[in-house]
């Protein structure tokens, strides 16, 4: 049959075919559809847990050739056996009869048969699987979570908002020292599907490997000489520059906008300073980042 169609009432009329509609073909739309990988639904299985023996995935669904995941609540996998090794977290579809082994799961060590489930394993699956993240732990502990790349399904769409725009914000003044470069802090933030914030220190750090534009704004309680705003990227300075947008009395306002192509695990942070002879506040400041692609 050249032509198809599905999901017509199943009375025998047309391709409403009167014995149902097979896995086979459900899968064969679902691949046709969206791929293979992670959907844009709930949390996005985004995985957690670094510093302890516990790797929390979040809500979310994926599909593996033709077969749905769904999680509606936050799985965990115990690694406090796991000794000091590099794991890669997958969602595997078993199509065995019998049970697949594999290094940590969350029911234990093994997926049931004819399921698709979560699981850590140190060698690539011989089932259809997709890579979510790599997991290293140490002495059980888990010492890094690198989510992969190419972990989405190929039609997962990049909306616009605060899913891809981190931001952060502070509306109370900081002290800025003469001569000395100070990392702006922050007093709240907003996560993105690529990009975490920790306002309490100004680190932003990246999940998803791409292109990204930053843009930064602070306000000095007043004006100042020899003013320099910079971004770090790992600890290294990347950007200098002076760029006066608003002017009113005595406030001065000062933005910098960069384009980075960054990496999984960069940490961003976003730094002033300024040489009056004595410390000067800022009274505000907004930071946010967004990935162009």
């Amino acid at each position: 049959m050249a032509e198809q169609s599905m999901f017509w009432p199943t009375d025998g009329t047309g391709d409403g075919t009167s014995g149902g509609y097979t896995d086979a073909r459900l899968k064969t739309i679902w691949k046709a559809a969206l791929g293979n990988g992670v959907l844009q639904y709930l949390n996005n299985l985004a995985a957690t847990g670094t510093g302890t023996s516990t790797l929390a995935v979040n809500t979310g669904a994926a599909l593996v050739e033709g077969y749905l995941y769904e999680n509606t609540a936050s799985a965990s996998i115990d690694t406090s056996g796991l000794g000091s090794t590099t794991y890669g977290l997958y969602v595997i579809a078993n199509e065995d009869t019998i049970s697949l082994a594999v290094s940590r799961s969350v029911a234990g060590t093994t997926i049931g048969a004819k399921t698709t489930r979560l699981a850590l394993n140190s060698t690539t699956p011989t089932q259809p699987y997709i890579k979510i993240a790599t997991v290293v732990t140490s002495g059980g502990s888990i010492t890094s979570i690198t989510a992969e790349n190419d972990r989405y399904a190929s039609s997962r769409v990049k909306t616009s908002g605060t899913s891809t725009l981190a931001t952060a914000t502070r509306t109370t003044n900081q002290s800025i020292p003469t001569g000395t470069v100070t990392t702006v802090t922050y007093g709240s933030s907003t996560d993105s599907i690529y990009a975490t914030v920790n306002a309490g220190t100004g680190v932003i750090t990246i999940k998803e490997a791409g292109v990204y534009v930053l843009s930064a704004q602070s306000v000095f309680a007043s004006s100042t000489t020899s003013l320099t705003y910079r971004y770090f990227l790992n600890s290294v300075s990347i950007d200098e520059s002076i760029n006066t947008t608003t002017s009113s009395g005595a406030i001065i306002r000062y933005t910098i906008t960069h384009v980075l192509s960054l990496s999984a695990g960069d940490a961003i942070t976003f730094a002033v300073s300024q040489g009056s002879g004595s410390a000067i506040n800022i009274t505000s400041a907004h930071f946010s980042i967004a990935r162009l692609g």
